[in-house]
């Protein structure tokens, strides 16, 4: 008996290795599986969303919220009490931003008597997750908009309106600043732009039925943040003020633009 005994336990403890060994691979497995899963929540690109509120959403490839940045002192106060955002579709989460804005405030000052509106900029190196992701973003502006009675139009600037360096191009600044003012592109007739590469900021001068204009863009965010014409007396002080607070947040734009190029380049 004892001699049978001996391989019976040797039996016993292979087994008992066998099995340890095995939960040891799946427990391996399991750990290894985890970053990918992860992996899938990465980002896939980002929005700015800019009134004067600037506040970038970061999606991943599904298009759902990974994390919001209030980019400026204004996008930050807007974005200081919000919460519950994560996980959920861009379109949605924009909707609520714009809702916020409106009791906010910022929608009361204008530019020139026309509401401002509200640029949607893919930022550069960005993924959408399908054709209509872009659209349906601005669609929930739109809809934020009409509740809050609101007139302010929703302006897309997607990847081919962006240089190589991100920056919106001369001929959508264009657009914007006439869809701001309420005029027709078809009857204005603009002069040889002027690009500052050093602040960002486009300077261009048009004219419209006989009328001189002159207005400057943020070529980063889009916003309007001055214009004026012939015989305006009354121009608001505070589109100064909106240049100096947009600029505090365009270096951290340019830091991003760098780091996604660089991680592109990679």
């Amino acid at each position: 008996m004892k001699n049978h005994s001996l391989p019976n336990k040797l039996l016993a403890l292979v087994l008992t290795l066998t099995m340890a060994a095995s939960m040891t691979a799946c427990g391996e497995s399991a750990s290894t599986a985890a970053p990918g899963k992860e992996n899938s929540n990465s980002a896939a690109g980002a929005i700015l969303l800019s009134v004067n509120p600037e506040i970038e959403v970061e999606y991943d490839e599904r298009g759902a919220v990974l994390e919001i940045e209030g980019i400026n002192n204004d996008g930050k106060t807007i974005i200081a009490e919000y919460e519950n955002y994560q996980g959920r579709e861009c379109a949605a989460v924009v909707e609520e931003l714009v809702q916020k804005i409106y009791k906010a405030g910022y929608f009361e000052n204008q530019v020139d008597g026309h509401a401002k509106n509200i640029v949607i900029k893919l930022e550069n190196g960005s993924a959408c997750p399908d054709d209509g992701f872009l659209e349906a973003v601005a669609d929930g502006v739109r809809k934020a908009v009409k509740e809050c009675g609101g007139a302010s139009a929703a302006m897309v600037v997607d990847d081919d309106d962006l240089d190589a360096q991100g920056r919106i191009g001369t001929e959508k600044a264009r657009k914007l600043v006439l869809a701001q003012l309420g005029l027709r592109a078809d009857g204005a007739s603009f002069s040889e732009g002027k690009y500052e590469l050093d602040d960002g900021i486009y300077e261009l001068e048009f004219t419209v039925d006989g009328v001189e204009y002159e207005y400057e863009v943020d070529a980063v965010t889009g916003k309007v943040l001055e214009a004026d014409y012939d015989h305006n007396d009354d121009w608001d002080a505070w589109e100064l003020d909106e240049a100096d607070d947009g600029f505090d947040g365009r270096e951290d734009i340019d830091d991003d633009l760098n780091d996604r190029d660089d991680v592109n380049d990679d």
